[in-house]
């Protein structure tokens, strides 16, 4: 395969499994996904689907026990852990449901923080002036999280996902902790830095109106893909809630006939 045509994102038969008190309770089960450089991907399931292990899977916050992931043309699932947290943090931007801002900096020290704990050289001041700009941050940037609203929080985390320019952003429940509207601004938000800067993005929710936004839609159900929506597909998230239920209720018709 060529460079322009690998993938940017290659999840090969991704396995994971957790013990649970006397039980071991298989979280992902035999799961191979690709992403393109640009992609905007959601991840759908209900809970205990597996949608958040592969995200920290995706991250590397934790090892797979079979299979591979490689991104930007790094397998992260065998780097050494010092290797990873490298990697993790120079080419991963992960922006959190509880925002996992440190209550003590400011909104422009939050964003910093990757920078710092990298021990980069100091960013341009133009660029962060532009990346505060462009997120609606400029008035807000001397505040700490305690004065912002959910959503300018959330703006801060996504702005720390993108300072240090990384390959893949990935989103866990971006919208859990904001109410709809401030979670439908998100959603816009994301899907313009998708579009306008070719961001490759991956979303974890279970939400249709939050998964409506990406381009792909892929469905996890007992920790294997139960299928793939694309947006074309679908006028709306009522659309997409429908199509998703139908093809969830059809797969446990299928196991309950087996």
């Amino acid at each position: 395969m060529s460079e322009s045509a690998r993938p940017l994102v290659s999840i090969e038969h991704l396995s994971k499994s957790f013990r649970q008190g006397e039980v071991r309770v298989e979280a992902l089960r035999d799961v191979s996904l690709t992403l393109a450089a640009g992609d905007f991907v959601a991840v759908m399931g209900a809970s205990g689907s597996g949608k958040s292990t592969l995200l920290h899977l995706l991250a590397g916050l934790t090892r797979p026990d079979t299979g591979r992931v490689t991104i930007d043309g790094e397998a992260i699932s065998h780097l050494p852990e010092p290797e990873l947290t490298r990697f993790r943090r120079r080419r991963i931007g992960l922006v959190f449901q509880a925002f996992n801002l440190v209550p003590t900096l400011s909104a422009e020290e939050n964003i910093l923080l990757p920078l710092l704990a990298d021990g980069c050289p100091a960013l341009d001041p133009a660029t962060l002036d532009r990346l505060l700009e462009r997120l609606d941050l400029t008035a807000r940037r001397q505040h700490r999280p305690d004065a912002l609203s959910g959503g300018e929080q959330q703006r801060v985390a996504i702005a720390r996902a993108l300072i240090t320019d990384p390959a893949l952003i990935l989103a866990d429940e971006p919208t859990g902790s904001l109410d709809s509207v401030s979670g439908q601004k998100l959603c816009r938000l994301l899907r313009e830095l998708n579009e306008e800067q070719g961001r490759t993005i991956v979303v974890v929710t279970h939400e249709p109106a939050v998964a409506a936004w990406a381009r792909r839609v892929v469905v996890l159900r007992d920790g294997g893909i139960l299928t793939e929506f694309t947006a074309g597909e679908f006028s709306d998230a009522h659309t997409l809630a429908t199509a998703y239920q139908d093809a969830v209720e059809a797969s446990a018709t299928r196991e309950v006939r087996v």
